[in-house]
């Protein structure tokens, strides 16, 4: 019950800023139209992906070379 009374003040908060900037649902879509905010966030998506599969490359090869000293000092 305190969370969701929290959760409806901070609301509350963030709309009578709003309010009193003038900000509209418009403006805010703008925005986000004029920063393009999707594509910045799909190419951060895609270098996050991307470190972590190079980290997996890295893995496989750490285990790999593992084997190959294995191999070769028998």
């Amino acid at each position: 019950m305190i969370k969701r009374i929290i959760f409806v003040c901070i609301v509350v908060v963030i709309a009578y800023y709003a309010g009193t900037q003038g900000l509209t649902p418009g403006n805010v879509t703008d925005w986000f139209a004029d920063n393009d905010i999707l594509q910045t966030l799909k190419e951060s998506f895609n270098q996050i992906f991307n470190l972590d599969e190079e980290q997996q490359v890295d893995e496989k090869v750490g285990k790999i070379i593992d084997n190959l000293k294995e191999t070769v000092s028998n």
